[in-house]
């Protein structure tokens, strides 16, 4: 495994960046795969857990899909890829590290303000979950470009407070970034511009958001949340008060990584 080489870390900054961990070749197969989902076809028989886009929606828009991973094998083995979960290891400088849900993101070249996804933290959706031991890699499955709608971080957010009015299906990111100056009234923002198979790393506690994709080629990314043996169950009541017992199922939640 190459070494890390990363300007921004985790601990500091709460994201990096990753060298090139995926090859062309698995990258695009991947893409293919994924292609094949958002066409509703899928090759395990298994359906995604939930579909944002559906066959003849806006074709500007976001299309975002949970758990892209049951529904075909391909995505299934990239995601279980060797050398990307002893990446998230030493990364996160922890013994074990399992997938518990993934996301297909596909930003098509945007109009008007299609293609923005809104500033939120991760950790704010998750109940479910304690805060700690909790992180998402973003796979680019593209070349990302700043034009092209990169996901952005703003640094050392991570030890922030929660900011109200965050959210990731809000468009209006002006709005946002109105609220975010009232309570923070420096804060600098990173964009991700990576290379077809880098990836990102972040805290589930790092704000993020990104803006439209100006470039003619789809924004792809691979979203893959993952949890490491600091993370805690937490009980809730409701209707995904058993969400996490998905964690037993190494089909649904694998363990791509554990010290030997």
């Amino acid at each position: 495994m190459q070494n890390l080489k990363i300007t921004y870390s985790l601990e500091k900054h709460g994201f990096c960046f990753l060298p090139k961990v995926f090859t062309d070749k698995d990258s695009a197969l991947c893409l293919e795969s994924l292609w094949e989902i958002i066409k509703g076809k899928y090759q395990t028989g298994q359906k995604p857990e939930n579909r944002f886009w559906e066959i003849g929606d806006d074709p500007n828009s976001i299309i975002k899909i949970d758990k892209p991973h049951l529904c075909n094998q391909t995505v299934w083995n990239f995601i279980t890829n060797k050398t990307f979960g002893q990446f998230l290891g030493k990364t996160t400088q922890s013994k074990q590290v399992q997938v518990w849900h993934t996301q297909l993101v596909w930003k098509p070249r945007s109009k008007g303000f299609s293609g923005n996804a809104g500033w939120h933290r991760d950790a704010q959706y998750w109940p479910f979950w304690s805060e700690k031991g909790l992180y998402t890699a973003w796979i680019a499955l593209s070349n990302v470009t700043n034009n092209s709608g990169p996901v952005r971080y703003v640094s050392k957010s991570h030890v922030w407070e929660l900011v109200n009015g965050m959210d990731f299906f809000t468009r209006d990111l002006i709005s946002q970034e109105e609220t975010l100056l009232k309570t923070h009234k420096k804060y600098n923002v990173v964009e991700a511009i990576l290379e077809r198979g880098q990836v990102g790393v972040h805290s589930s506690l790092t704000y993020h958001s990104s803006k439209a994709n100006k470039d003619n080629e789809p924004r792809v990314g691979l979203v893959v949340h993952f949890s490491t043996e600091k993370a805690e169950r937490v009980k809730i009541k409701g209707e995904n008060k058993n969400y996490l017992d998905s964690l037993q199922d190494p089909w649904v939640s694998p363990i791509i990584y554990e010290q030997e």
